[in-house]
């Protein structure tokens, strides 16, 4: 792993997905340090949420996971729960289930075998709830919150769990503009402060180069870039992998990334 200043926790390695003999992932390797902000771009259908779901017990054809120097592959179950927690595109919520109860399902792989929750348990639900400022809606129905509630109560879940890798996939996708920079913002300060690396799925290119440490760029399922957002974030490389109107412009320091209209169809 280049020097990141991150000590490595998840590794993958030469990671192949196929379908039918197709490869949907191709030959994917990369390494995330702990504390680290890993973002996964790429066009629709390049493989993104298939890549993510290998870490937490997808379909993978060949190469291998690893977290905390454990194989994913020989990891099931509440010891697979206890490395990695993963937010879907789209969070299933039960009919009728409060925040307080779908953030306790967190602690799940914690509990024994009759899953009855400690009061230790409780205790850790409350503080989540707390730091994301849920207290107030703890007995609220989950259906009844706005998208950007729900993604926080998305995120109780997953930090209830207490592991140390936390996978996105397009965990802002269904947000406007101030809820998903609020979403964003609170993921990058429960990073900071709980040490855990995020592994996130991204489309908004910009909000890639604002938030990620590092990213890696995929098309067709292979790797096409894996650096920091200056270094994999170029017109040149954009242009080939989403269309020739991709520009690059600097902003006080950050990247914006914008696709033009093409002047010859104005």
């Amino acid at each position: 792993m280049k020097d990141t200043g991150y000590e490595t926790l998840v590794s993958f390695d030469a990671v192949t997905v196929a379908y039918n003999g197709s490869p949907v992932v191709d030959d994917v390797s990369f390494e995330v340090g702990k504390g680290e902000w890993f973002g996964v771009l790429g066009p629709n259908g390049a493989g993104k949420s298939t890549l993510l779901r290998t870490a937490v017990g997808g379909t993978i054809t060949g190469g291998g996971i690893s977290i905390a120097g454990s194989g994913m592959h020989a990891v099931q179950g509440k010891s697979r729960a206890h490395l990695v927690a993963y937010v879907p595109q789209r969070p299933v919520f039960p009919i009728g289930m409060s925040v307080f109860d779908y953030a306790l399902l967190g602690r799940t792989p914690h509990m024994g075998p009759l899953a009855t929750e400690s009061r230790s348990d409780v205790t850790i639900v409350w503080e989540v709830l707390a730091s994301l400022g849920l207290t107030s809606f703890a007995e609220r129905d989950v259906a009844s919150l706005s998208g950007g509630e729900t993604q926080r109560v998305s995120m109780a879940r997953v930090l209830a769990q207490r592991a140390p890798v936390l996978v996105l996939d397009e965990a802002t996708a269904a947000l406007d503009i101030a809820s998903q920079h609020e979403v964003l913002e609170l993921i990058d300060s429960i990073r900071i402060e709980n040490g855990i690396a995020v592994v996130s799925a991204m489309h908004d290119l910009t909000a890639a180069a604002q938030f990620c440490d590092r990213v890696a760029l995929i098309d067709q399922g292979r790797l096409r870039g894996v650096g920091s957002p200056k270094e994999v974030l170029r017109e040149d490389l954009l242009r080939e992998v989403f269309e020739p109107t991709v520009r690059v412009i600097d902003i006080e320091g950050s990247q914006v990334i914008v696709s033009m209209r093409d002047k010859e169809r104005r």
